[in-house]
C-alpha cells in the first residue's frame, strides 16, 4: 500500500502551529526543496568531500589525518537541513561515519568552551556506536575511563560532581559507564550547575592527556568501523556553533583555535558570516566554504527565476495554495523574504497571526512586512540606514569593518555568491530610516538610487 501523498496544512491555524523555524528539516521530510540551483552551490557538496580526500565521483578516498572545516552562512539560511542531505552522501563503507553534535541541544552555546566539545564528541561518538552494534575492546576507551577516575572523580575539584555522578549511577564501568559519565558531564555544563567552572578548569588544566585519549579512542573506534565494513573514518558534525554570541565566537574559534585542532579527527562545524568577515582566521581552521543565499536577483538587478522558484516551493510545502488570495500575495511574500528561508517563514507566520479572513490577502502580507521591518527598527541606527543605502547602489563586496559585520549577524545586510555581492534586507528598505538615507544621499550626488 503506498504511502498518503504530503499534503500542506490547509487552515492557517495548522500552518501557524506547523512553523518551527528554529528545526532543521530531517532527511526525507516532504517540506524539503532542493535549492542548489536557486544559491549556485552545485559544488559545495564536492568541495565539502575534496576537502576531507573523497572523491563522490569516483568513490575514491586519499583522507588527511586530521580536518576541521568551517561551513559558513547566514543564521537561518539552511545551513543545517543542507548538511544533513550531505551527510547522507558522505556516509558509507568507503565513506564516512557521521557523528551529528548539537550544541544547542547538549551543551550552552552562548557560554561555548572546547572543553565542552570534546566532552560531547566522545558522548555523541558512543552513543552512535552502541546504537550502531559496533563494540570495542577495552583497550579503546581505558585510557579515557581513566582520565576521568584520577583527573575529575578523584580529585578535589571534582569531587562535587564525582558525588552528583555516584547519586544516580547505574552503570560500574566499560561504554554504558563513560556514556552516562559524559550525559552527566555535558547535562551539568548545559544547566550551569556550581560546580561547572571546576570541571571547566580540570580539563583545560589536564587537556593534553585527555585529547590523547581522545584521539586514540577515535583511532580505535574507525579500526573497528573498518573492520565491520561499515566506513572508512569518523566525520563528527557540529551544529549550533553559529548561535555563538560575538565575544564568544572569537574565542572559541580564534583564541582557542590551537586547542580546537589538536582534536585528530574530522570535524565540520557550522559558523556565522560574522566570523568569517573578520579576517581573523587564515591558516588555522579551513575557512573558506560558504553556504551561499538564494539568489530573487542578480547583481544587476536582473531576476533570478531559479531562486525565485524555490523560495516559492518552500512556502507552498508550508501552506496550502488555497490559503493565499493569489499569486500576488506569494511574490510579495517571497520578494520581501530576500531569499532568506528562515525570514520567509517568519512572514508567513506574521500572515497567519495578522489575518482577518481565512485566506492571506494583500493587506495581511503588507501588514505582516511592517511587522517584521519593525523589528529591525528596534536595533538600527542611522549610520547603518547609511551604509545600507551607499552598498545597495554598489552592492560588489569590497571590504568589512565592524558595522557591516553586525549588519549581516542581524542579518540587516544578505550576502550572496558566496560573498561577492550584498544587498541589504528587503524589509529594511520599506522604513523611514531607510528612505530618508537614499534621499539624503540622492540629494547630495544629484543622481536617483532607485
Amino acid at each position: 500500500m503506498s504511502a498518503t501523498p504530503y499534503q500542506p496544512p490547509s487552515h492557517l491555524l495548522q500552518v501557524l502551529q506547523s512553523i518551527e523555524y528554529e528545526q532543521a528539516l530531517e532527511v526525507g521530510d516532504p517540506r524539503y526543496v532542493d535549492t542548489r540551483e536557486a544559491r549556485g552551490s552545485q559544488k559545495t557538496l564536492s568541495r565539502l568531500a575534496k576537502k576531507f580526500g573523497l572523491d563522490l565521483r569516483t568513490d575514491t578516498l586519499f583522507p588527511p589525518d586530521a580536518k576541521h572545516v568551517l561551513f559558513f552562512g547566514h543564521t537561518g539560511s539552511g545551513k543545517t537541513t543542507e548538511l544533513r542531505h550531505y551527510a547522507r552522501e558522505l556516509s558509507g563503507s568507503n565513506r564516512f561515519f557521521i557523528v551529528e553534535v548539537d550544541v544547542v541541544q547538549v551543551l550552552d552555546p552562548n557560554n561555548l568552551q572546547y572543553a565542552d566539545t570534546l566532552m560531547a564528541l566522545a558522548q555523541a561518538l558512543l552513543l552512535r556506536l552502541d546504537s550502531d552494534q559496533i563494540y570495542l575492546g577495552t583497550d579503546a576507551f581505558i585510557e579515557i575511563e581513566k582520565w576521568f577516575s584520577e583527573r575529575v572523580l578523584e580529585s578535589e575539584e571534582g569531587k562535587e560532581f564525582s558525588a552528583h555522578m555516584e547519586a544516580g549511577a547505574t552503570a560500574k564501568g566499560g561504554v554504558p559507564f563513560l556514556i552516562e559519565l559524559f550525559a552527566k558531564f555535558t547535562a551539568s555544563i548545559k544547566a550551569n550547575a556550581s560546580y561547572k567552572d571546576k570541571l571547566r578548569r580540570v580539563v583545560r588544566n589536564n587537556f593534553t592527556q585527555l585529547k590523547d585519549a581522545f584521539n586514540r579512542f577515535v583511532r580505535k573506534a574507525e579500526e573497528a568501523l573498518r573492520a565491520a565494513g561499515k566506513a572508512e573514518r569518523i566525520l563528527f558534525v557540529i551544529d549550533g556553533t553559529d548561535k555563538m554570541r560575538g565575544e564568544d565566537t572569537q574565542k572559541y574559534f580564534i583564541e582557542d583555535a590551537e586547542q580546537l585542532l589538536a582534536i585528530s579527527a574530522f570535524v565540520i562545524y557550522t559558523a556565522p558570516l560574522s566570523l568569517k568577515s573578520g579576517g581573523n582566521l587564515a591558516g588555522k581552521l579551513d575557512a573558506d566554504l560558504v553556504l551561499p543565499m538564494i539568489k530573487l536577483q542578480e547583481r544587476d538587478g536582473s531576476a533570478c527565476d531559479a531562486g525565485f522558484r524555490a523560495m516559492r516551493e518552500i512556502l507552498l510545502r508550508r501552506a496550502d495554495r488555497k490559503l493565499f488570495a493569489g499569486e500576488a500575495e506569494i511574490k510579495l511574500l517571497v520578494e520581501h523574504s530576500g531569499g532568506h528561508p528562515r525570514e520567509l517563514l517568519r512572514l508567513l507566520k506574521l500572515c497567519c497571526e495578522l489575518a482577518e479572513d481565512p485566506i492571506i490577502d494583500e493587506a495581511t502580507v503588507r501588514a505582516a512586512i511592517d511587522q517584521l521591518a519593525a523589528e529591525y527598527r528596534y536595533f538600527l541606527q542611522s549610520e547603518d540606514y547609511a551604509l545600507l543605502v551607499q552598498i545597495d547602489a554598489d552592492p560588489q563586496h569590497e571590504g568589512t569593518d565592524e558595522r557591516t559585520s553586525k549588519l549581516l549577524y542581524d542579518l540587516a545586510l544578505l550576502q550572496f555568491n558566496d560573498g561577492s555581492w550584498r544587498r541589504s534586507h528587503p524589509v529594511v528598505r520599506t522604513l523611514e530610516g531607510y528612505l530618508r538615507a537614499t534621499r539624503v544621499v540622492t540629494a547630495q550626488s544629484g543622481t536617483s538610487l532607485t
